[in-house]
């Protein structure tokens, strides 16, 4: 729940899709004339800074139109996802192939694991991971059903 009417933050989906975006989320924290409203937004194709400063003052215009939404002063901040946000779409997962994954997932025994992987390939159904194994340069290529996967995080690589 995002702290803002219904109708607002759905005007606000509506807005980010018709830009070629996707809502993630919209976030309302802080007090009476200290909150702070976050809007995330996501694409397949990644978020440009003119995009995001287009949202930011469409979001604000309209924030200024329906002032009763949000009592008292507040901040804006509309930025993309970050690395440390969870992907819950096929094609957040489609966009980071090649990139570390840290998972949370259920193995075939229905164990629940956490580890880092190399993501190769991704479907609607499936990931295609690999994992070095042990100290040699081999590496183990396993597929973890979408399904079992809990959370999954980009892992930076310094």
């Amino acid at each position: 729940m995002s702290g803002l009417p219904q109708q607002i933050e759905e005007m606000i989906r509506q807005e980010t899709e018709q830009r070629g975006m996707v809502l993630l989320e919209v976030l309302r924290r802080g007090q009476r004339n200290t909150a702070v409203v976050e809007v995330i937004v996501d694409s397949e194709q990644g978020v440009l800074l003119d995009q995001l400063t287009e949202l930011s003052r469409w979001v604000s215009a309209l924030l200024d139109q329906h002032e009763e939404a949000i009592a008292g002063r507040y901040r804006l901040e509309v930025s993309s996802a970050g690395l440390d946000r969870p992907l819950q779409f096929d094609w957040q997962y489609r966009k980071n192939i090649g990139r570390l994954l840290k998972l949370q997932y259920s193995d075939p025994e229905g164990t629940a694991r956490t580890d880092i992987f190399r993501l190769t390939e991704a479907t609607a159904d499936a990931l295609t991971l690999t994992r070095r194994a042990g100290r040699r340069d081999t590496a183990e290529q396993l597929t973890i059903p979408l399904a079992d996967v809990k959370r999954a995080v980009v892992e930076p690589e310094l």
